[in-house]
């Protein structure tokens, strides 16, 4: 085998996206190379600046709400108070049977709040939960049960799943556009070589007059 032969290199993926960023902005080395083609790489570059965008509004409105959630959630649990329920009797499965794609399960509790003050009423409790057992459950000022505060993995997933919607959503709008104006330049290319072919056509063909040019 001859000492001289080299394995090819692999392609530069990065290759046509240089490319239409040089053919949309810089000179046009390409003496073939038509207005059209540069209107196409402007497209496909306007459209990767979009998407970029898109992940930076996503990732700014996964802060935001997770910014927001955290403040609201510190000042729900400054007005809420942590107290130990003692269950009263045994557990029963409530009649709305699934919340969060869990089953539900109550039991009758008793507690003390506000100071000694003896309240009873319907929690919710785990399923193994049995009667005498302590639950950790949530009271307002005046000792009724009250919804928990969310969890920082709750207030985590809300943002993520908000940021990467509004990243999905804008990039298949700018995905789009990148369609619909691609088509819309070829189309006007098809109308063009229409067009040049129809000057050109009977020179190639001979069914021109001698001494015709195209025009």
């Amino acid at each position: 085998m001859s000492s001289t032969h080299r394995r090819a290199r692999p392609d530069n993926p990065s290759a046509p996206s240089c490319g239409h960023l040089r053919r949309a902005f810089g000179p046009e080395r390409n003496p073939l190379g038509r207005a059209l083609d540069r209107a196409r790489s402007r497209a496909v570059v306007l459209t990767a600046l979009g998407i970029g965008l898109a992940a930076l509004l996503g990732a700014g409105a996964a802060v935001t709400h997770l910014s927001v959630g955290q403040r609201q959630a510190a000042a729900t649990a400054a007005r809420l108070h942590r107290v130990e329920a003692s269950v009263q009797g045994s557990v029963r499965r409530a009649e709305a049977t699934v919340a969060g794609g869990k089953a539900v399960y109550r039991a009758d509790a008793a507690w003390t709040y506000p100071g000694n003050q003896r309240n009873t009423g319907t929690i919710d409790v785990p399923r193994a939960t049995g009667p005498g057992a302590t639950v950790g459950i949530w009271v307002d000022r005046d000792g009724r049960p009250a919804a928990a505060p969310p969890s920082t993995a709750d207030l985590v997933f809300d943002a993520v799943f908000l940021g990467l919607f509004l990243f999905a959503l804008l990039s298949v709008l700018a995905s789009a556009g990148l369609c619909v104006r691609l088509s819309a330049l070829d189309r006007r290319a098809d109308r063009a070589w229409t067009r040049s072919w129809a000057r050109l056509e009977p020179v190639w063909s001979g069914r021109a007059p001698r001494g015709h040019h195209p025009g």
